[in-house]
């Protein structure tokens, strides 16, 4: 009986344990981005009575919404450092060591945050999780991409996004009966005891045979493939991924760094893939998703009339609605990871912004002219529509119109640009809702509209198409993608 080839092989059951380990990161991501969401104003406004001692600890840590925003956006400000880091470390040491050993910075934030006394401590904690998660989440994308089949790639690689949005719906459940102090120090610990249990997982996890081979360790890396591809041969495979690594490094046989893409020194002119690396998580950002993720309750406080009433003890609609907010994002990632399989991405990312600036008009309208049910709607089909393009498109386009030299310093860059502009809207979201109120998301509006016009401009279409093939079309600078036909490998008959 022969031994089907390993390249035929769907999700395997050991590639599917290494890929779900690895996602507890993701998670553990998702979870500090929403944690901070509905305990916000007990903690920075003593919404559950004035400040008082319990077992040695404020039950609160008053804070004015610009100082709670910083603490707030802080997570994201160390997340690009972890971004930044982890492109060095993940190449040097290899991709599981990273996702195993930066847990120890959430560890040690869980302990700072649990014992908070005042809002600095708020801050160094957020930060201290903040590299961790974002080293873990830089990583983890690279590292599904590295040990699945090509079969289990279409599937098992948009991880990314769900493991994130899984991670901020857990985060608002739990919240909900742990508000009151001083359980909601619980919530920031929890990140802590998520860590714990990843470096378990993954301590049973292999290290990425393709990291492997470019580190020289080839007779280690065709062991661990057989272990990933159990039941199968894989010296086809084995013998295509060496090929591939030598020839995608580049004739320097050397990955780029960062400074080498900014400056234009690389064996391929990437002024075009890094343009729209980096504008497409600028417009992501821009959309005000971050925004919402953040101060979802506190949105709906200001849209629904009873957002503050009722027993402190039972949670307010605006809570119930932050929660059911979440639910409705992973359900419809979940949605979009069907629908990837038959649109291509440009038109999910186009589709996605324009419906996201309809719905910040219409969220405007809704605030200004006091009518709760349309804004509250128009919220839940704007954070829907984010999961179905503008969510996971920019996280997996860069990767597929990018060199195998040069993918790791296009996503640190990128990467580190989207956790830049979310510790800007993490600190100025709330001041800005004050102060604008109603009118907040016309911004929001102009940045999705001015995102569509890029899009359709910029951004080639990279469903279906090789990556050599994106490589060769578009490595001549930055142009209009409109006009003829774009070829593809098939043209070519390839």
């Amino acid at each position: 009986m022969s031994v089907p080839s390993s390249q035929t092989l769907g999700v395997t059951k050991y590639q599917l344990y290494c890929v779900l380990a690895a996602s507890v990161a993701s998670i553990n991501f998702g979870w500090c981005m929403g944690v901070a969401n509905l305990p916000g104003e007990y903690i920075s406004k003593c919404l559950a009575g004035p400040r008082h001692l319990i077992n040695g600890l404020p039950s609160c840590i008053p804070a004015t919404d610009f100082v709670w925003g910083l603490a707030v956006g802080s997570f994201a400000l160390g997340a690009l450092l972890g971004a930044i880091a982890c492109t060095r470390y993940s190449n040097k040491y290899g991709r599981k060591t990273v996702l195993l050993y930066f847990n120890a910075f959430s560890i040690v934030s869980a302990i700072i945050m649990g014992l908070a006394v005042n809002i600095a401590m708020m801050i160094v904690g957020r930060v201290l999780v903040g590299i961790a998660v974002g080293a873990a989440n830089g990583t983890f994308a690279t590292y599904v991409s590295e040990i699945t089949t090509p079969k289990a790639r279409n599937s098992l690689g948009v991880m990314t996004q769900l493991a994130i949005i899984l991670g901020m719906a857990l985060s608002q459940l739990c919240s909900l009966g742990m508000l009151q102090p001083p359980l909601w120090r619980l919530l920031f610990v929890l990140s802590g005891v998520i860590s714990i249990a990843n470096i378990v997982l993954l301590w049973f996890c292999v290290e990425s045979p393709r990291w492997l081979i470019m580190n020289g360790q080839e007779e280690k890396a065709l062991g661990v493939l057989h272990r990933l591809r159990k039941g199968s041969d894989c010296s086809c495979e084995f013998d295509h991924m060496i090929d591939a690594v030598r020839k995608e490094m580049g004739p320097s046989t050397r990955t780029a760094s960062v400074i080498d893409v900014l400056r234009g020194k690389t064996p391929d002119n990437l002024r075009h893939q890094l343009l729209v690396a980096l504008m497409l998580m600028v417009f992501q950002q821009a959309s005000g998703i971050s925004g919402v993720s953040f101060y979802s309750t506190t949105l709906f406080n200001s849209v629904v009339s009873n957002g503050r009433e009722g027993n402190l003890h039972t949670p307010t609609m605006s809570q119930i609605l932050t929660c059911i907010l979440s639910i409705v994002g992973t359900l419809v990632t979940l949605a979009g990871m069907v629908l990837s399989t038959r649109f291509g991405r440009r038109t999910l990312i186009m589709t996605s912004h324009l419906i996201m600036g309809i719905c910040c008009i219409l969220i405007s309208v809704g605030s200004i002219k006091d009518i709760g049910s349309l804004a509250v709607a128009m919220v839940f089909i704007y954070f829907s529509a984010f999961f179905i393009g503008s969510g996971p498109c920019p996280w997996s386009i860069p990767g597929e119109m990018t060199p195998t030299y040069a993918i790791a310093a296009i996503a640190a860059i990128s990467s580190s640009i989207t956790y830049l502009l979310i510790f800007v809207i993490g600190l100025v979201f709330s001041s800005l809702l004050s102060a604008l109120k109603g009118y907040t998301f016309l911004l929001f509006a102009i940045a999705n509209f001015i995102a569509v016009a890029f899009m359709y401009v910029f951004l080639p279409e990279t469903k279906d198409q090789r990556v050599s093939d994106i490589v060769e079309i578009h490595s001549i600078g930055i142009h209009s993608v409109l006009g003829p036909k774009q070829k593809t490998s098939k043209d070519f008959n390839i």
